[in-house]
């Protein structure tokens, strides 16, 4: 992931007419640290919402670590909103 925003950085660096007197190594550490920080502090918002609202989504028992895991698989899809993957789309008639 730090390679490819690394070079993500680089060519915008490239492109700039006036180039920033910037550590190109300290910016990536920023925005991944920035990134890393707002999935952190989405994943805390939903925890504290399940465990506030007091009810597991799922209508058999399971273990807390496999809640956690799908719980944390739930946030990943909403953060990251990737495009669904070619075994995933069905198509309509």
């Amino acid at each position: 992931m730090k390679e490819k925003i690394l070079e993500e950085a680089m060519q915008w660096y490239k492109k700039q007419d006036d180039h920033p007197d910037v550590y190109i190594g300290d910016f990536v550490d920023l925005v991944i640290h920035k990134t890393t920080d707002a999935i952190f502090e989405e994943i805390e918002n939903e925890l504290k919402q399940e465990f506030a609202n007091g009810n597991l989504k799922q209508p058999f028992i399971i273990s807390s670590d496999y809640y956690l895991e799908l719980k944390l698989k739930e946030i990943k899809d909403k953060v990251v909103k990737s495009p669904p993957s070619e075994d995933s789309i069905v198509e309509e008639k």
